[in-house]
């Protein structure tokens, strides 16, 4: 069994992305996705330096922050994404989110100096709609994975009131005939996350999950083998 454990939203804030470093050196965490708009890439890059085992993907945005292109379709009038609950009262322009993403992308690989490891996207707005089409002529374009469309079943049920150690060993045993990839946010909370997200100390605790001994013996115990997109 291969369990792929995605650590969302690196970048987000200083002490968000801090967290996500600590589960990868003391805990299971071998993958996490970047928010490419956030101002905390080039901090994250920094100290992701020497974490050869970490892959770091690009967590496509729609619905946090501002917009890295121009557009008629997709922000506020001062550049802002709508947030997810009014998104669904505007049209947006499929050729835009593709520039869009294109462009998320490309800070990417200028910030990091390679290509990501794979693409998802905040509050899954890569499956939202039609715009797995904008997706998928991406993942082709730079021929990356894509979350919830490759062999890792996708598995989100480790969230909010479903956090607990006993839930992680839980969602190990459901599906341990299944390669899955796991959607964790763990990290630190600072006072710009608290303000920012309604999900925020709750991070802390899942990060404390992620790099228990008791989830660790588990793993190792049952054979498992926690990679990325990389295969590393």
């Amino acid at each position: 069994m291969k369990i792929i454990i995605n650590a969302d939203d690196f970048g987000y804030t200083k002490a968000n992305t801090e967290g996500i470093i600590e589960g990868y050196k003391k805990g299971i965490i071998k993958s996490t996705t970047a928010l490419m708009n956030m101002s905390y890439i080039e901090y994250g890059e920094k100290i992701a330096a020497g974490c050869s085992n970490l892959g770091i993907g690009v967590h496509l945005v729609l619905t946090l922050g501002k917009s890295l292109t121009e557009n008629k379709t997709l922000t506020d009038k001062d550049g802002n994404f709508f947030n997810r609950k009014e998104i669904i009262n505007h049209k947006l322009d499929l050729q835009e989110i593709y520039l869009e993403f294109k462009a998320q992308i490309e800070r990417y690989i200028k910030i990091f100096g390679h290509k990501p490891s794979h693409l998802d996207s905040h509050h899954g707005m890569h499956d939202y709609g039609n715009h797995y089409t904008v997706v998928k002529r991406l993942s082709e374009e730079y021929d990356l994975p894509v979350r919830n469309h490759n062999q890792f079943h996708f598995v989100t049920e480790f969230y909010g009131s479903n956090v607990s150690q006993e839930s992680f060993i839980f969602l190990l045993d459901k599906y341990k005939d299944k390669d899955i990839e796991i959607m964790t946010h763990p990290g630190y909370c600072d006072l710009e996350l608290y303000r920012k997200s309604s999900y925020s100390v709750q991070r802390i605790k899942e990060l404390d999950i992620l790099c228990s001994q008791e989830v660790k013996d588990y793993i190792n115990s049952h054979n498992i083998i926690i990679t990325n997109y990389l295969g590393k």
